[in-house]
C-alpha cells in the first residue's frame, strides 16, 4: 500500500485527506495525525470506522464503490484474518471493528460492508 497524494485539512494538527493505492485500487483515508509523505509505503493496516451491512459476499471479487457520505464506502475484500478482524482488498489491508463479524463467516470467504470512514492512524 502507498500514499498516492495528500490533501492538508490543516498541517499545523498533521489532519489530512489521503489517497492510498496498491496499484490497482484506490480509497480515500483520514489521517490525524499524518506521519508519512506522499510516496511512502503505508505500513499500518487501514481503520474502517463505523463499520455496517457486513455479510457474506455473493461473489468472489473485489470491489469498491464510493457512497454519497464524502468518506463513505462500499467494499467487498477477503477475510485473511478472522481474529484481528482483517480484510484484503487487493493488496490494501484493512481492518473492521471489533466482534462485528457474524459466525458463519470464515477466513478465505469474502466479505461485504460499509463504513463511513477509513483511517489511517
Amino acid at each position: 500500500m502507498k500514499i498516492k497524494k495528500i490533501h492538508w485539512i490543516s498541517q499545523e494538527s498533521l489532519e489530512a485527506e489521503v489517497v492510498v493505492t496498491d496499484g490497482e485500487f484506490e480509497i480515500i483515508c483520514f489521517a490525524q495525525p499524518l506521519n508519512y509523505l506522499e510516496e511512502s509505503n503505508l505500513i499500518e493496516s487501514i481503520y474502517c470506522f463505523n463499520v455496517s451491512d457486513l455479510v457474506k459476499a455473493e461473489k468472489s471479487e473485489y470491489s469498491i464503490e464510493k457512497l454519497d457520505n464524502y468518506f463513505a464506502y462500499r467494499l467487498i475484500g477477503k477475510l485473511i484474518d478472522k481474529q484481528n478482524e482483517q480484510v484484503k482488498l487487493g493488496e490494501l489491508l484493512l481492518e473492521l471493528e471489533n466482534n462485528l463479524l457474524p459466525g458463519d463467516i470464515n477466513e478465505g470467504d469474502f466479505v461485504s460492508f460499509c463504513c463511513q470512514r477509513l483511517d489511517i492512524y
